[in-house]
């Protein structure tokens, strides 16, 4: 038992799971009330933003970095490679997939006739995509770290940060995407099972994530840049411009920065 429990991909699946659950539990605020204000919701979105950017550069930069030193000065060649690689893998999604981010009006992706409020699900469920994949990735790098020529291996209190960041961040972007729904007329459950559903992502990705550190062996430190580089990109294309969309872009860079320095602080005590 304990031998399957140890498994990167059943611990990548069950740091999927986790994610989909603190996502349903973020939505399930909308319980409490119909609408939160403007203010609250893009202070919870930059907050966000700014774990994501400390588990991609904490959590998935800085090991990918220590994993390639043996390369001398050449060693920035498979970070550079894996984080244009993964913003690319995001970009490409985001010109395929039809969706709609909640501040607007215009659907991106391929054309289509789904309703607003799928385009609007499909948007937070492209967005879970890079996180499950940063969990699984990971987990995977521990597991496989020690085939490196370096012989520097991921350490597990890494891979349980950026899964506790994950959970963390995943709470107000259920309650983000259920109020919008809220707001578009849907009832409480149905907003709430929409952001149920926007979560399922995470374990396919965090699934996805572990198969590849698996397969890729010594090219961990690109996999690990790459799923940097696809939340890196999530970060900037969606997150900070709808968190900056009402006019409360002062607040939110506080809450990013709140959100970064707690991340900071959770890396020092896993570690």
């Amino acid at each position: 038992m304990e031998a399957l429990f140890g498994h990167p991909i059943l611990q990548s699946l069950l740091a999927g799971i986790l994610s989909w659950i603190s996502v349903s539990l973020g939505a399930s605020a909308i319980f409490l009330r119909r609408e939160f204000s403007r203010l609250a919701m893009d202070c919870m979105l930059g907050a966000a933003g700014g774990m994501m950017l400390g588990a991609a550069f904490l959590g998935l930069l800085q090991p990918a970095a220590e994993m390639a030193s043996h390369m001398g000065r050449w060693h920035f060649i498979p970070i550079v490679c894996g984080l244009m690689a993964g913003a690319a893998f995001l970009m490409g999604l985001d010109h395929l997939l039809p969706h709609l981010h909640i501040r607007q009006k215009q659907q991106e992706g391929l054309s289509t006739s789904w309703r607003r409020s799928v385009l609007l699900v499909t948007a937070m469920a492209l967005h879970h995509i890079p996180e499950g994949l940063t969990m699984g990735v990971g987990y995977g790098a521990v597991a496989a770290g020690s085939t490196l020529p370096s012989g520097v291996a991921l350490e597990m209190s890494s891979a349980f940060m950026v899964t506790g960041t994950t959970l963390l961040q995943n709470l107000p972007e259920g309650l983000v995407v259920a109020t919008a729904l809220r707001a578009e007329g849907f009832s409480a459950k149905r907003s709430w099972l929409c952001g149920v559903f926007s979560g399922c992502t995470a374990p396919i990705g965090a699934i996805l994530g572990a198969v590849a550190s698996q397969v890729a062996g010594s090219l961990l430190p690109f996999a690990l840049a790459a799923a940097a580089g696809a939340m890196i990109y999530v970060v900037i294309e969606e997150v900070i411009p709808e968190a900056n969309a009402s006019g409360n872009g002062n607040a939110a860079t506080v809450a990013c920065i709140g959100g970064l320095c707690l991340v900071m602080s959770f890396s020092s005590l896993v570690g």
